[in-house]
């Protein structure tokens, strides 16, 4: 790839009313068996239908629900989409940054919509890759979310545009244009893959979590959330409460609660980074937000787990909010349903 190629990431359209009639067809799709897989995009009217049965891919967990090419002379273009059952919560960028990874895409430009509170985070991403025949292909994916009725747990759609790097300049707004008009045909009333559960605090203060997600009380002033499941634990969230009189900062807050790993009794070690501010774009109610990684260590199980904590003053309260768990991996989504289970217990924790 040419380091000095500025390949443009348009984000919005350029196309009259007239031309939009005259370019672009809608086109719905509605071979798979399953109506929750049906969906309608709006392609150049030069793209046309070429695979519409499902076929899976087992070695990236995907399954083509649709595939699209150029069959006139104009510059070719294919767009492609995809879906994977998966049972937990997580963000619909989050699956989709994976699935880039897996299959060695290079991003370019990316944008992030959707709130934690809501949906979670959606993503339109620019990519690149070199084809074992040399050729570069630019590539232009957004995704959906949907609760599936079937199995429980949640579809995860993307749908692809693609071109040749050379053909780009000619054919970006034509992507643009189709990876983002699209949807789902019989769409559920749950944009989630699992129902979300309240967690009493008392009184009116309250958070929640997702239903696959369990919660108790532990200490007067700490609750524990864990993700166990058919007796294997995904990851944990520990979180403290500390009232003014025994907390004055961040750091002291940090300090009690992470003075368990010095003790060594357990051989359970922390090494972390020094606070730094985070960007709170989850739960303004909560204020400045700092927060720290770092990896926690068994000597007993020879085991290595991801750490970050969230610390925050809350109506003069201050908390700490612990995610353990298994780092990330293209091997599960155990990494990316941890960290959404930590967001929407910032983002929906409420104290009255």
């Amino acid at each position: 790839m040419d380091a000095d190629t500025n390949y443009a990431f348009p984000v919005s359209s350029v196309f009259t009313t007239e031309e939009l009639q005259q370019h672009f067809w809608k086109c719905l799709y509605t071979s798979a068996e399953q109506e929750m897989l049906h969906y309608w995009v709006i392609l150049p009217k030069s793209v046309k239908p070429t695979e519409l049965a499902p076929v899976a891919f087992p070695e990236t967990g995907l399954t083509n629900v649709g595939r699209y090419f150029t069959t006139d002379e104009s510059p070719y273009l294919e767009v492609w989409a995809a879906y994977e059952r998966c049972e937990w919560e997580m963000n619909a960028s989050d699956w989709l940054f994976k699935k880039l990874a897996l299959t060695g895409e290079k991003i370019l430009h990316k944008r992030l919509v959707g709130k934690a509170s809501e949906n979670g985070i959606f993503a339109d991403v620019l990519t690149i890759k070199t084809h074992s025949s040399g050729d570069e292909v630019i590539s232009r994916f957004t995704v959906q979310k949907d609760y599936n009725r079937d199995s429980g747990g949640g579809n995860y759609f993307l749908l692809k545009a693609s071109c040749t790097s050379r053909d780009y300049a000619s054919l970006a707004n034509d992507m643009y244009f189709t990876v983002v008009n699209w949807d789902l045909l019989h769409r559920s009333n749950l944009a989630l893959a699992e129902l979300l559960t309240s967690v009493n605090l008392g009184g009116e203060s309250a958070f929640k979590i997702p239903l696959s997600w369990h919660a108790k009380t532990i200490a007067k002033n700490r609750i524990v959330v864990d993700h166990t499941i058919d007796g294997i634990n995904y990851g944990v969230i520990n979180i403290y409460f500390y009232s003014a009189s025994e907390c004055h900062s961040a750091e002291e807050a940090f300090d009690k609660s992470t003075a368990r790993f010095h003790q060594h009794d357990d051989s359970v070690t922390l090494a972390a980074n020094e606070l730094e501010d985070f960007p709170n774009d989850i739960n303004v109610e909560l204020g400045a937000i700092n927060t720290c990684t770092g990896e926690i260590y068994s000597e007993k199980d020879k085991m290595r787990a991801f750490y970050q904590s969230y610390i925050f003053n809350y109506s003069g309260v201050w908390c700490y909010v612990e995610l353990v768990g298994q780092h990330r991996t293209n091997k599960s989504y155990s990494f990316e349903a941890n960290k959404r289970c930590v967001e929407i217990i910032l983002s929906t924790l409420k104290f009255k």
